[in-house]
């Protein structure tokens, strides 16, 4: 098989690729090893306090389904060293989307670097 590239996407200036490993590849017995990884993309975008993930599942069956999540970020500080980090909460999801379709996945990556609202946290009091 040719070399391929990884899938173009417009992607805006205040989201970080984490990882990439999303190639221009439709899933086929053919192009299984480009999708055997469990998270193919991971974008994080700090101001708003929000990641998108993308997932192919099950890894390498040709059966399976892009799996596209925006998740909600929540700032860490240890409270020994002061360093701040980012826990994502899987299970109260901004938005999901199942899909066989790789086209379908970049539009909805695409729509969603330029429309997700910044995640507030509400407060528990």
């Amino acid at each position: 098989m040719d070399d391929i590239d990884l899938q173009p996407l417009r992607i805006t200036s205040s989201w970080h690729v984490e990882w990439n490993l999303f190639y221009e590849v439709d899933p086929s017995k053919e192009t299984m090893q480009y999708l055997d990884s469990s998270s193919l993309l991971h974008l994080n975008n700090y101001s708003l306090m929000r990641a998108i993930n993308l997932d192919y599942r099950p890894e390498n069956d040709v059966n399976g389904h892009f799996y596209l999540r925006v998740l909600n970020l929540k700032e860490v500080i240890s409270s020994k060293s002061k360093e701040v980090s980012f826990d994502a909460d899987w299970e109260n999801l901004y938005f999901e989307l199942k899909s066989k379709s790789r086209i379908e996945i970049v539009k909805q990556i695409e729509r969603l670097v330029r429309e997700t609202p910044p995640f507030k946290e509400k407060n528990i009091n």
